[in-house]
This record gives C-alpha cells, sequence and structure tokens, in this order.
C-alpha cells in the first residue's frame, strides 16, 4: 500500500474495521446539472465545470491511488465512481462509510416543488449508487421537510428502496414547526423501525453564498461584514463554500438548535432507538449543551417536569457527532465525559479531513486510552451502521 502518510496496518487499531461516518459523494458535472440543476449545484457547478478534465485534475487522477488522502476533490480516487470508492476505503482501512451530498444542499432546505423533485432524483441516484458498493459506501439521501405529507411519502419511498441514512435540513423549522412537534411523530417512527439513522450535515442550516430565498439559520445578514466574509476558494479542489468566521463559528447552531428540540420536546424519549448524527460541524459545542440542558431539567423536576433520563444520557444513546481534526478531543472527552459520542471521520474527499486523519485521532485516542480507541474507531458508530 502506497498512501501519503501510509500506515503499517498493524499498527492502526480496528484496521479495516474503522466505520467513517463522514464522506463526501461528487458528481460529473453533466449528472450534477441533470440531478439538482443550476440552483442546486451553485457555485460547486461553476467550479467543476472548469475544472473537470484541466491538466490539474488529469495529473491528480494518475496519482490518486498512490496518494489516496492527498489528493481532495473530484480528482480524488472514488470521488463519482462507486467501484473505485470500495478501492478507496480499502486503503483507508475503512469497512464502512456515509457519503453525503456534495451538491449546496439547496434541493433539502427550499420551500418548492423544484426542489422537492430535485431531491427526489438525487435520493434514486443515491441508492443505485450505494448498491453498487455492496453496502460499503452508503450515500445519504435528503428528505425535504418543508410540507408533511410530501416528507413522509419520500422518507417511505427510499426507506422502502433501501436507502441507509438519509439528510435534513436545520435552516427553518420543518414545516412551520418544531422537530419535536406531535405530526413529526410518524417520521422519526419510520426511521425507528427501519433502523436508519437521520443526519444534520454542514450546509444544511444554509450557507452564505446562497441567495436569501434560500433559508439560512443564523440570518446570514449577521456575516455581512468585511472581515467576517470568508475568501473566494476559487482554487480549492471541490469550489465549496467558502470559509470566514461567521460561517465557521456558527454552523453548528442550527444543529444544536435542532438536538436540543429533539431531547426537550422528548423526540427520544418516545423513539428510544432512533438514531440521530450531527457531521463536520465540529463537537467543542457538544458538552455545554449538554450541561445546559441538564441544569435545565434538574430544575424543571422540582416543579413535576420530570424527564425519564438526564438530557446528555439520551445525547450519549441517540447521538453521535463528529469532531474537527483540529479539535481537541481529549480536553473535550476529559472536561465533559460522552465518550460514547464521538465517531470517527475523514471527510474525505473533502480538504478539510487532512492528510492523515488516522494520525491525529490517534493522538487522542492515545491520550485518553482504555477503551477509547476501540469506541471512537469503530463501536461508537455501530449503531449508525445498523
Amino acid at each position: 500500500m502506497k498512501t501519503t502518510h501510509a500506515h503499517d496496518s498493524n499498527a492502526v487499531p480496528y484496521w479495516g474495521e474503522m466505520l467513517d461516518c463522514d464522506g463526501h459523494l461528487y458528481l460529473e458535472p453533466k449528472l450534477l446539472m441533470e440531478l439538482v440543476g443550476k440552483s442546486g449545484g451553485g457555485l460547486i457547478l461553476d467550479f467543476l465545470e472548469g475544472f473537470v478534465g484541466s491538466e490539474e485534475d488529469v495529473k491528480n487522477r494518475k496519482r490518486n491511488r498512490e496518494e489516496v488522502f492527498s489528493v481532495k476533490g473530484i480528482s480524488a480516487l472514488g470521488a463519482c465512481d462507486p467501484h473505485e470508492r470500495v478501492e478507496a476505503l480499502d486503503l483507508m482501512g475503512i469497512q464502512a462509510q456515509f457519503l453525503f451530498p456534495n451538491t449546496t444542499e439547496w434541493e433539502v432546505r427550499v420551500d418548492s416543488d423544484e426542489a422537492r423533485e430535485a431531491c427526489r432524483r438525487y435520493n434514486d441516484y443515491c441508492i443505485d449508487w450505494s448498491a453498487q458498493t455492496k453496502g460499503r459506501g452508503r450515500a445519504v439521501g435528503e428528505v425535504n421537510m418543508t410540507r408533511l405529507d410530501w416528507a413522509l411519502k419520500e422518507l417511505r419511498r427510499v426507506l422502502d428502496r433501501g436507502m441507509k441514512g438519509v439528510t435534513l435540513s436545520s435552516a427553518s423549522p420543518p414545516a412551520g414547526v418544531s422537530p419535536a412537534h406531535a405530526m413529526w411523530d410518524p417520521f422519526w417512527r419510520m426511521l425507528e423501525e427501519a433502523k436508519v439513522p437521520a443526519f444534520l450535515h454542514l450546509g444544511t442550516g444554509g450557507i452564505v453564498t446562497t441567495t436569501p430565498e434560500d433559508p439560512m439559520f443564523v440570518p446570514r445578514g449577521f456575516g455581512n461584514a468585511t472581515d467576517l466574509k470568508g475568501r473566494t476558494f476559487s482554487h480549492r479542489p471541490g469550489g465549496e463554500e467558502s470559509i470566514g468566521p461567521f460561517f465557521f463559528l456558527n454552523a453548528h447552531v442550527s444543529c444544536e438548535v435542532w438536538v436540543q428540540c429533539m431531547v426537550m420536546g422528548r423526540v427520544f424519549e418516545r423513539f428510544p432507538a432512533l438514531n440521530f448524527g450531527v457531521i463536520e460541524c465540529g463537537a467543542s459545542w457538544v458538552g455545554p449543551m449538554c450541561d445546559r440542558m441538564d441544569q435545565f431539567a434538574s430544575v424543571m423536576a422540582r416543579v413535576g417536569n420530570v424527564y425519564s433520563m438526564k438530557p446528555s444520557e439520551f445525547v450519549r444513546r441517540n447521538v453521535r457527532v463528529t469532531p474537527f481534526v483540529h479539535e481537541d478531543l481529549t480536553k473535550l472527552v476529559t472536561a465533559y465525559g460522552l465518550p460514547e459520542v464521538y465517531v470517527y471521520n475523514t471527510d474525505y474527499p473533502h480538504i478539510e479531513g487532512g492528510r492523515d486523519p488516522i494520525g491525529k485521532f490517534s493522538h487522542h485516542t492515545r491520550a485518553l486510552g482504555g477503551t477509547f480507541a476501540k469506541q471512537f474507531f469503530r463501536d461508537n458508530a455501530k449503531q449508525l451502521f445498523s
């Protein structure tokens, strides 16, 4: 095996058994246009149309096997092709991987027939693509929740076809109410019975560079200041969202609010086997959130409003979160506990995952000792991959 920052498989814990909770599925420009259209592809489509087939793209594809962790974007091994993705997973020591959309995810956020139809087309593609990997590459579908009737029907359809994970949007209240509202109970029940996880992912709360008609939480106006805006990353391998202080520091907020609603709104009490993942939004917010919810629950118990478990225990049981490679995972677990919550991720083939995710995360698993490496690289994620 020749890879940049290659690892001796005998020295890496659970090599070949690791479960990766964050990968990405790229689409060739023509296919991206066919599935989600210009509105859905946005800046990513603009970038890919100029990059695919370029000298840099051709050069990168020639070396993507030898440098599997270094070649990023659509040039990476298995970025688009399901059979090559299996080859890439073998080179990275991964048993199975969730793959999230590499569109702007406009189609899961916007309340329009056009967006819902794009969502449906993308789902069909994901199901067929995943089948070609024999369950190792699990392309996560999308359920647009702006209309209850459509969301229930589409969820039933994709579950019946074998979808193994669905992405939701946290940009606005689903169909105008909380995700904890009783009208959404049939939705959560279907997922629980099918043993299929629901996910929130970076961007499902909206992105800065889309139009005002595309919902975003926190509202994009708060980021309308020169020093808060991101640079234009026209050179990035995937042409993704420009990252500035506003987006980077607030992208998790909509997901945190959503999890709070699910916990304090008793969704996980009503559906104890429902699995929920928050992906590529970091993990430093999880511990403080749990502390606040536990404190509030303790106060409410004095007046008779009692939960069957501490809010933090619902999070430990039902929620899984991917830390960034640059976060101090050792500090987070030492300060707040919650070792069951954190799961391994490469973000492959996005650049944020870096060239050595195994090495960077292993630094923390060694420091924490005990069974944490086993939990982090494999066991914590098993319920998502059931």
